[in-house]
């Protein structure tokens, strides 16, 4: 007779198991490389890793790009009201930094706890730095190629 209870935060790895990271590497990747990574690393780690939170950081990972473009919109908006003069522009630009990383600090937090639990319980854990060392350097041409060298999606992107 086995014991088949599951504690009901305890991460259930999925197929892809084997390529769980820290939560770190993805907010690095974000902070350094850009949300195109950053982003979507955060999903991969929270679907191989079976987080328990995995839907609540979907959504919260998702609701980046719409919120992104929301702020783009309202800055754009102040801007051309004159309640933002031209040259406040690119420091009230430093909102959508912020949100990027409230962001990707929330989904840090979230996957930390999930994290520490499937290492705890022996689950294998990769290194991702050449990944975030690669997003450094590769990661503008690669952005270039995707945007076309368009400033509005580099800056939704980057």
């Amino acid at each position: 007779m086995s014991a088949t209870y599951r504690i009901q935060d305890e991460p259930r790895p999925g197929a892809m198991g084997h390529l769980v990271v820290n939560p770190v590497f993805p907010l690095l990747s974000l902070m350094m490389g850009g949300a195109w990574l950053g982003i979507p690393w955060f999903i991969f780690n929270s679907f191989a890793m079976g987080s328990s939170t995995r839907r609540k950081e979907t959504v919260l990972a998702v609701l980046l790009v719409p919120g992104t473009l929301l702020l783009f919109i309202l800055l754009g908006t102040l801007v051309k009201l004159d309640v933002l003069t031209p040259a406040s522009g690119p420091y009230a630009g430093v909102s959508i930094t912020v949100w990027k990383l409230a962001v990707g600090y929330a989904l840090f937090n979230l996957q930390q706890r999930n994290f520490a639990l499937h290492e705890y319980y022996g689950g294998v854990v990769r290194n991702g730095a050449l990944v975030l060392v690669a997003s450094i350097f590769i990661g503008p041409r690669i952005l270039m190629a995707l945007t076309g060298g368009n400033r509005a999606l580099l800056a939704l992107l980057g």
